[in-house]
């Protein structure tokens, strides 16, 4: 298994592990799982923008806060969420100490406290879905997906890991939900779609990256940042032509 392939392994398994400890890490977690791939500190800092673009929070790291230009939902988004947000008024929320046993009883198979815990939670499916707006989906096709990933969720209490707590198990199957339509509509749309959106995805990570660093980057670098093969980089650059200046390839250990 040559590097790239290894160290693309590394990162997944470090992604997979963050979603057992409410998508938080530490610089410790993350350097025990690439404690192989001899990286420097700027391409640790590309592994946590990676993790970050994930949703995924290593404690301890600041990274450059880059200006997010706010993206409008459509006028059949706002209105749906107009809608949601009353509907949300009507929705009771449970206090702590009710939520510990509504878990337990959920658990054990009762529909009322599964009920009762779904009502709890669909404002957070709201929050969650919020993420990943603008990436393929309407807003309502996310906040659906994430209520289907919390009914699951609420299902499948009793087989929970032991040292996950109840919250962070619904949070994750909402999250995975979501990701999945995600993954699943964005594999739908033409070749020539995909290839148009990686290219605006490419430039738009060189200048983010090169404003940060204050240098042109490498291809390798950009391979960890996007976390995409370098042979599909590459494939990318020729296609772009003369359109994206980068700095000489890295040559591996």
């Amino acid at each position: 298994m040559d590097q790239q392939t290894r160290f693309r392994t590394a990162l997944a398994a470090l992604s997979a592990s963050a979603e057992n400890k409410n998508r938080k890490l530490t610089k410790e977690d993350v350097a025990e799982f690439l404690q192989d791939m001899d990286l420097n500190q700027e391409q640790y800092q590309l592994v946590y923008a990676y993790l970050a673009s994930k949703k995924i929070q290593v404690e301890g790291v600041e990274l450059p806060k880059m200006p997010v230009e706010e993206i409008p939902y459509t006028e059949e988004e706002q209105e749906f969420l107009s809608q949601y947000k009353k509907d949300m008024l009507y929705v009771k929320k449970q206090p702590r100490e009710t939520l510990l046993q509504l878990f337990e009883q959920a658990a054990d198979g009762l529909l009322q406290a599964k009920k009762m815990l779904i009502e709890h939670y669909m404002e957070r499916v709201l929050e969650i879905a919020g993420e990943y707006a603008h990436q393929g989906l309407l807003i309502q096709d996310l906040v659906q997906e994430g209520n289907l990933g919390l009914m699951i969720g609420v299902d499948t209490l009793g087989l929970k890991e032991a040292e996950m707590s109840c919250e962070v198990h619904l949070e994750n199957e909402i999250h995975r939900a979501i990701r999945m339509a995600l993954d699943e509509q964005n594999g739908s749309k033409s070749t020539e779609e995909q290839v148009t959106e990686k290219l605006n995805k490419l430039a738009d990570s060189i200048t983010e990256l090169t404003e940060d660093m204050g240098r042109q980057i490498t291809p390798d670098e950009l391979s960890i940042y996007l976390d995409m093969p370098l042979e599909e980089i590459e494939d990318l650059l020729r296609i772009a032509g003369e359109n994206i200046e980068m700095a000489e390839t890295t040559e591996e250990n």
